[in-house]
């Protein structure tokens, strides 16, 4: 699970469900502690990354990283600062740190920019779904295409209904994708905006981004399906287990819902119907990351399935799980 907002600086989140949605605690380490003179090496996963603008707060310096990812700074006065890095600060990243007249010397402060890490695809293309998205349900939204170290904005485009785009220009390199305020609200009524960092590399697991977006409030997050568990599911029969008041949908081959259930207090569900062949199965639950996985219903298959809805920020990455019961 990626997440919006929320600087390198934070050792975790806390999230629990309340009567008004999602809430988070952010709990933050102590700064680095460093000498006047310093400098700050900017990676992604594990690469240097040149010609990024790293600045510390209230614009006490400015330096740009090398062709080593090296930005270094001299005569800094005392104090406690954030460093953000990229053009502006939305775009994310950043570390704190404590500056001393007699703090430690040579030292190199690692900053993994940006932050939250960027989705690895192949291509810059696939689906975003708003938090709490339905199958089959029309929902347009209005992106901008930046580039990566600079920010400087390449391509505007609206998605499609179901939430597909294309920016098929894209070449090798790192890229923001910026939600523009649209229909999409959050637990407050508050327009949902934010960035999705995206590498695209010829190397990628995957060839294009399956994202799902979620609300808490430290943010806004999302989770890449494409990262998730996403083997076929074999049963011989629609029913199980799943979170209390969570919604199943099965789906044809035409995307067409052909049956619809609610878990019980108990989180159970069981279809009074009869199913045979290869479907599309989708548990929603607001405020959860959605499951989306291929089911094939047969006599061959297991008697029912366990479902388990991620949690925005919760260890594992926040991806839904389901196996045999």
């Amino acid at each position: 699970m990626q997440r919006f907002g929320l600087s390198s600086r934070l050792t975790f989140a806390i999230i629990a469900i309340t009567a008004r949605g999602l809430a988070c605690t952010v709990i933050y380490p102590p700064g680095v502690p460093v000498g006047p003179s310093f400098r700050v090496r900017v990676e992604v996963r594990g690469r240097p990354v040149q010609g990024l603008r790293v600045e510390i707060s209230a614009d006490r310096a400015v330096a740009t990283t090398d062709k080593n990812g090296f930005a270094l700074f001299s005569g800094v006065e005392p104090g406690s600062y954030h460093l953000n890095a990229g053009p502006d600060e939305e775009l994310l990243g950043g570390a704190d740190i404590e500056v001393k007249l007699n703090g430690p010397k040579h030292v190199t402060v690692p900053l993994t920019w940006p932050d939250p890490a960027p989705i690895f695809v192949r291509s810059l293309k696939g689906t975003i779904r708003g938090p709490d998205y339905l199958p089959g349900q029309s929902q347009r939204l209005s992106l901008d295409v930046l580039e990566g170290i600079s920010g400087r904005t390449l391509k505007s485009l609206q998605t499609t209904e179901n939430g597909q785009f294309n920016f098929e220009g894209a070449g090798p390199g790192l890229y923001f994708l910026n939600l523009k305020p649209s229909g999409l609200r959050d637990w407050a009524g508050y327009a949902i905006t934010g960035r999705i960092a995206v590498a695209v590399d010829a190397g990628a697991r995957t060839d294009h981004l399956d994202v799902d977006l979620g609300w808490s409030s430290c943010g806004l997050s999302y989770v890449d399906q494409g990262n998730c568990p996403h083997g076929d599911l074999k049963a011989r029969q629609l029913s199980g287990a799943a979170d209390p008041g969570a919604t199943i949908f099965l789906l044809d081959s035409s995307d067409t819902i052909v049956e619809q259930l609610k878990t019980d207090i108990a989180g159970k569900f069981a279809s009074p119907h009869t199913f045979a062949g290869n479907y599309q199965l989708v548990v929603s639950l607001p405020g959860f990351t959605p499951l989306r996985r291929t089911l094939h219903i047969g006599p061959t298959g297991s008697r029912g399935l366990n479902v388990h809805l991620g949690l925005p920020d919760s260890p594992g990455g926040g991806c839904s799980t389901a196996e045999a019961q």
